[in-house]
């Protein structure tokens, strides 16, 4: 069933231009990406595949949803992001997320930023040619899920401000050209003090570390990103001081449901794999799937693919319309991205011993899957999100 009769399902009726992103990413997925993710995953975690970037970016598939006053596609609605996430996602989770990173980074100087602000380092992103890559620093080494915790300072000085401190697991680390890096300048004052800025990778003083080695996901580069007193001008400042913060839950509400797409791609891709070898694969005279140990398992997976999917849909329609959607948007990548773990282990037991070998791609996404537990705060902080929003607003 494709995305459309899925939609239809439960009375969406997707448009033309969502159809059309939908087939351009299905087809970018299957032709360009999933042909180079596993040799992606041998290397990706030290150079950049720029000919996948290329592609993508001269197909719009890196610039659609930035706004189209400099350059993009003009897609802000989170709906169309996760229709188009799912397809990259199914293709690989890490090079999906490295073709949207412009998202990330942009979604902030969207929310706050001045309309300058959004031309300058917005319109360079939708450029012909190769396309600059950006970043999101948040995570410090001591503080990940408490963002309000953050310790990286930015002391006030004439026409601008130093920053000292330091980020880790910076998406695209590294390789970036542009950071959105968020700072104190109110020391104790926790999230009244976050303040966002936009740093450049010449900025003297600022430097990366060696890319990370990780379990999975290794299409994306990351690594450390250490702030030595750097100088940044007035006008590098996205929003006002103490702005930050909102401007980062803005970012992590839309990212959390896009996040849950990327989950459903990947519980999707591994779903749809087991499903077909267990009907080809033949054991005691007769396809696995006929077997009701193998059978039930695959419903189960197909079960709680269909319900992240929901849940995921739900949350971008209450987004869209302007409503709360932090419950909502915590709800779906909680589930989701616990639903792609278990997709992708149901998918490792079903092809048993081979699962395990790399010869077959089931045993990557399980290493995928794992990180979607852990980033844009793990399943115990969305956990914590919930419940705190039912002590509020009751069920």
């Amino acid at each position: 069933m494709g995305a459309a009769e899925r939609a239809r399902d439960i009375g969406i009726e997707l448009t033309e231009e969502q159809l059309a992103f939908i087939e351009l990413a299905q087809e970018f997925a299957r032709t360009e990406i999933r042909p180079v993710a596993a040799e992606v995953d041998e290397h990706g975690e030290t150079e950049v595949r720029w000919d996948l970037v290329e592609k993508a970016h001269a197909l719009g598939l890196t610039t659609y949803m930035l706004p189209e006053e400099v350059g993009g596609g003009g897609i802000r609605d989170c709906f169309t992001h996760c229709l188009i996430t799912e397809e990259l996602s199914w293709g690989d989770g890490g090079l999906s997320g490295m073709i949207s990173s412009a998202g990330f980074f942009g979604s902030t100087i969207f929310e706050i930023g001045t309309p300058e602000q959004q031309q300058r380092f917005l319109a360079p992103l939708c450029a012909e040619g190769r396309p600059p890559l950006t970043a999101l620093a948040t995570t410090e080494p001591d503080f990940g899920s408490d963002a309000a915790g953050m310790q990286t300072m930015a002391r006030r000085v004439d026409g601008g401000y130093r920053l000292s401190g330091q980020k880790t697991w910076v998406s695209n680390g590294g390789v970036a050209e542009w950071y959105m890096v968020f700072a104190q300048t109110d020391p104790g004052s926790r999230s009244k003090g976050i303040t966002a800025f936009v740093l450049h990778r010449d900025d003297e003083g600022l430097s990366t570390g060696a890319p990370m080695r990780k379990l999975g996901d290794r299409g994306i580069i990351n690594s450390e990103l250490f702030l030595d007193d750097v100088f940044v001008p007035d006008d590098r400042r996205i929003g006002e001081e103490g702005q930050g913060f909102y401007g980062l839950m803005g970012t992590f509400d839309e990212s959390r449901i896009t996040l849950a797409s990327g989950c459903v791609g990947i519980a999707r891709a591994a779903t749809e794999y087991a499903v077909q070898y267990a009907r080809e694969r033949e054991q005691f005279g007769k396809p696995i799937i006929e077997h009701q140990a193998v059978g039930f398992r695959l419903a189960d997976m197909q079960t709680r693919l269909d319900a992240a999917r929901l849940l995921t849909w739900r949350a971008a329609r209450r987004y869209d319309r302007g409503q709360r959607a932090s419950k909502e948007a915590s709800m779906a990548k909680l589930y989701a991205s616990e639903a792609a773990m278990f997709c992708t282990w149901g998918a490792v037991q079903t092809l048993g011993g081979w699962g395990y070998s790399r010869e077959y791609p089931v045993e990557k996404w399980f290493r995928d899957a794992k990180l979607e537990e852990i980033w844009e705060g793990t399943s115990d902080i969305q956990r914590l999100i919930i419940a705190r929003a039912l002590q509020r607003e009751g069920a």
